[in-house]
């Protein structure tokens, strides 16, 4: 057994005794397996550290639990409310765009009614990004990632622990990020192949038409605009369209580009077919390590978004199918996998890496 700080990290790891609050009320029984959304809990009731099985013990007493046939069923009831969520949003979405091509810009609240219930259901049921980066095809591209990335910024905002109303501002300010590039001609948009370099700057300009296109919107802020004009800049100075660094780049508009580029790597695209979270988060980590991201908020959604995945099935870069088992605190990138009867420690297999997501 072990004693341990108490944060995301430990997903999927079993109680070794029972957990109370500072007053004494009970909270959670010896022999829980321990999901991303109890963690939370513990955290906000200031449950600093817990006693857990080690590691190991974890993996070959209990595999990670399947529940009974109603238990399995009311699951899926959840998953199939916010997917219904997910779905509307996405109908309303690209509407929401065609009005803009049109020239007939909707308000600001018209957004707000497409995006905010689908970002409050999956910040009380986060399991939808287990389907999202399971899905395939690049069908509807720009309506997806612009609902993506305002899930996952309102997401990260809430592990950044920031107000009830920075998180809504967040979500909105990733739902529109991209709203620009409505602006942009579909064959460049839509191009199979890799852009020139006239087609490359045309395509930067959806930074600053997405800009102009929100400060036109009724009840629009300048704070929402700047996310669509700087999602794009890199904290050393080598993003678009301004060059900005590090305190020049609001807070809100480096949570955008975090979940804007995660998001983009999980994707399928038209030139490209999308890739595991688990290597976007190594290349999230690469980028905050090369001084384009924030590392902190890097750190904080990676290590989080990684633990949502244990006991889902993934493909390897080997082809074969395997079982997310463990996600280890040191490298939550390469977790412990099963396939079949036997069990393989990514960080000891550093050719290997989970290629997708399938379920």
């Amino acid at each position: 057994m072990a004693l341990l700080p108490t944060d995301f990290s430990l997903a999927g790891r079993t109680l070794e005794e029972d957990v109370y609050t500072g007053n004494g009320t009970f909270l959670l029984a010896k022999g829980t397996r321990l999901t991303p959304d109890q963690l939370d809990s513990l955290v906000k009731h200031r449950i600093d550290v817990v006693r857990v099985c080690d590691a190991y013990e974890d993996v070959r007493t209990s595999f990670p639990p399947k529940g009974s046939v109603a238990e399995q069923m009311e699951r899926f009831a959840m998953e199939r409310e916010s997917m219904a969520h997910y779905v509307r949003a996405m109908a309303q979405t690209k509407a929401l765009f065609d009005k803009v091509t049109e020239d007939s810009i909707p308000s600001l609240e018209e957004f707000t009614d497409a995006v905010i219930p689908v970002v409050k259901e999956v910040l009380r049921e986060t399991s939808i990004f287990r389907f999202l980066y399971a899905l395939e095809g690049s069908e509807n591209y720009t309506y997806r990632h612009s609902l993506n990335v305002g899930m996952l910024s309102a997401l990260i905002a809430k592990l950044l622990c920031l107000q009830d109303e920075e998180i809504s501002m967040v979500g909105q300010a990733g739902f529109l990020h991209d709203v620009g590039k409505v602006l942009i001609p579909t064959d460049i948009l839509l191009k199979p192949g890799r852009l020139t370099e006239d087609e490359y700057e045309q395509m930067k300009f959806h930074t600053v038409f997405g800009y102009e296109l929100i400060n036109r919107m009724e009840g629009a802020t300048e704070a929402i605009a700047q996310c669509a004009l700087l999602h794009h800049e890199r904290l050393n100075g080598t993003g678009y369209p301004l060059g900005l660094t590090e305190n020049n780049i609001p807070l809100l508009c480096q949570i955008i580009a975090v979940a804007d580029t995660f998001d983009a790597i999980c994707s399928d695209r038209v030139y490209k077919e999308r890739t595991s979270p688990f290597v976007a988060a190594q290349l999230l980590w690469r980028a905050a390590c090369d001084g384009h991201l924030n590392a902190e908020i890097v750190t904080r959604f990676a290590h989080y978004i990684v633990s949502l995945y244990a006991g889902s099935k993934a493909l390897l870069n080997t082809g074969d199918e395997v079982e997310v088992i463990f996600i280890f605190k040191d490298e939550p990138m390469r977790p412990l996998v099963r396939k079949g009867e036997d069990f393989y420690d990514l960080r000891s297999h550093r050719v290997w890496d989970i290629e997708k997501m399938i379920g």
